[in-house]
C-alpha cells in the first residue's frame, strides 16, 4: 500500500513482530521427542562453568555503576531544580513585590509547566526547544548517524497523500520519555526469553543458556528479525535500489542504561579539574530499533545499532530531562558539565524596609491580583 510510510514501516514491523512472538504460546514437544543437553562438567571444570556467570556479573556491575553514578550526581535532580526555582521566585518577589514582578514569575512558571507537560509525550506542535531538549535524552546519533539520522530521513520518503501530521505524531511519541517508560517496563519481562532463544540457537550448553537468560533479565537482549527481510524487501515499502540487510530490536533489562546524544555528564572542580565523567542514561522505543539499509542515496549505507533501555534508566532519564526543561542546564550533545541544582541555592532573604509603606499600599490590590495569577499558573 503506497499510503504506508516506507522507512517507518520497519519500526512498525518490529513492534508487531515482537508482540506476536511474545504472545505466541511455547510449543510443547512430543512425548517421545527427548532432547539431551550435554553440560561440560569435566572439560575445564568449575572455571568453565563459572565463566558465563562472571560475564553476567561484570556486565551487570558496569551497568549498575553507571546507574548509581547518574543518581549520585544529584539525587532527585528534578526536585532539586524545582526547589532552586521556587527559592528564586520567592527572592524575586521579595526584592520587587510589584504586579510586574509577579507577572514575570507567573509567565516563567507557566512556560516551565508547559515544557514538562509536553516533554512527557511530545505531542504534535510541541515547542522546538522542548523537542530538542527531550531528544538529546531519548535518541542517539547525529544528523548523519544513528537514530537521529533515521528521523531526519523520514520526510524524504513520504509518498504523496500521506497524513504527514499523523506520521510526525507517531514518530514524536516513539522518541518520547513516555515510550521509554513503556519499553523500560516491558524489557525485563521479555529479554530473558529472547536471550534464552538466542543461546539455544547458538548451541550453548544448559549452563550457558541459564546464564544468558539471567543476563537478558539484567542487561537486555537483541531480538533478531532477519527472517522478515525477504518479506519487507519484496513488499515495495522501500524505494527502488534500497534494501534492508539487517533488522533487529534491542530490549532492555533491569539495569540497561541506553545510549543517547548527550553522551556524558562531567563534574568539574577547582581550577577546571575534571573530577568525574559519567556516561548518560536514556533512550526510547525508537532508540531500540536496529537496522542496516543499503542503496541509500548520498549515504549508500545506513547502519544503526539498537539501544535498549531499562526501567531504572528510564526514570533517571526522565528526572534529568525535567531538570533540563526547568533550566538546570543538564542538556546538550556529547559531554555536558553539570552541577547539582541545589548547590548555592539560599532561602529567601527579606530586604530592609520591605514592610515600610513608601506608597506600596496603593499597589496592594495589584500585588494580590498578581498572586492570583501565579496560583492560576501553578494549578491550571
Amino acid at each position: 500500500m503506497h499510503a504506508i510510510l516506507r522507512p517507518y514501516a520497519t519500526a512498525g514491523v518490529v513492534v508487531v513482530g515482537t508482540g506476536l512472538i511474545a504472545a505466541t504460546p511455547v510449543a510443547v514437544p512430543a512425548p517421545m521427542a527427548h532432547t539431551v543437553v550435554d553440560v561440560a562438567l569435566t572439560a575445564g571444570g568449575l572455571p568453565s562453568l563459572a565463566e558465563p556467570w562472571i560475564d553476567v556479573y561484570n556486565n551487570s556491575a558496569a551497568n549498575a555503576t553507571t546507574l548509581l553514578n547518574n543518581y549520585l550526581l544529584a539525587p532527585g535532580v528534578a526536585w532539586q531544580q524545582l526547589y532552586a526555582n521556587v527559592m528564586g521566585y520567592a527572592q524575586q518577589f521579595l526584592d520587587d513585590p510589584s504586579a510586574t514582578s509577579l507577572a514575570d514569575i507567573n509567565q516563567t512558571i507557566q512556560e516551565h509547566w508547559v515544557a514538562v507537560r509536553d516533554g512527557w509525550s511530545l505531542p504534535l506542535g510541541v515547542d522546538q526547544a522542548t523537542y530538542n531538549t527531550v531528544n538529546h535524552h531519548t535518541i542517539d546519533g547525529t544528523i548523519t548517524t544513528g537514530h537521529l539520522l533515521l528521523i531526519a530521513q523520514v520526510p524524504g520518503y513520504l509518498p504523496p497523500g500521506t497524513d504527514v501530521d499523523g506520521v510526525n505524531a507517531a514518530l514524536n511519541w516513539m522518541i518520547s520519555p513516555m515510550s521509554a517508560m513503556l519499553m523500560g517496563s516491558l524489557g525485563p519481562g521479555i529479554s530473558p526469553w529472547i536471550a534464552m532463544m538466542n543461546s539455544i540457537g547458538e548451541g550453548d550448553d544448559l549452563n550457558g543458556i541459564m546464564a544468558s537468560a539471567w543476563d537478558g533479565f539484567l542487561n537486555g537482549a537483541v531480538l533478531h528479525l532477519d527472517s522478515l527481510l525477504p518479506m519487507i524487501n519484496d513488499a515495495g515499502f522501500l524505494p527502488a535500489g534500497m534494501s534492508l540487510d539487517r533488522l533487529d530490536y534491542t530490549f532492555g533489562g533491569l539495569l540497561t542504561t541506553g545510549s543517547v546524544q548527550l553522551a556524558n555528564y562531567q563534574v568539574v572542580g577547582a581550577g577546571d579539574e575534571v573530577l568525574a565523567t559519567v556516561p548518560t542514561v536514556g533512550g526510547s522505543l525508537f532508540n531500540g530499533l536496529g537496522l542496516e539499509m543499503v542503496g541509500v542515496p548520498f549515504l549508500n549505507t545506513i547502519n544503526v545499532v539498537g539501544q535498549g533501555i531499562g526501567p531504572i534508566a528510564a526514570w533517571e532519564m526522565w528526572g534529568q530531562t525535567i531538570s533540563a526543561l526547568l533550566g538546570s542546564g543538564w542538556d546538550g550533545k556529547n559531554t555536558v558539565t553539570v552541577t547539582p541544582p541545589w548547590v548555592g541555592t539560599e532561602l529567601p532573604i527579606i530586604p530592609d524596609g520591605f514592610f515600610d509603606d513608601g506608597g506600596a499600599s496603593a499597589q496592594a490590590s495589584d500585588v494580590f491580583s498578581g498572586l492570583e495569577d501565579v496560583l492560576y499558573g501553578l494549578f491550571s
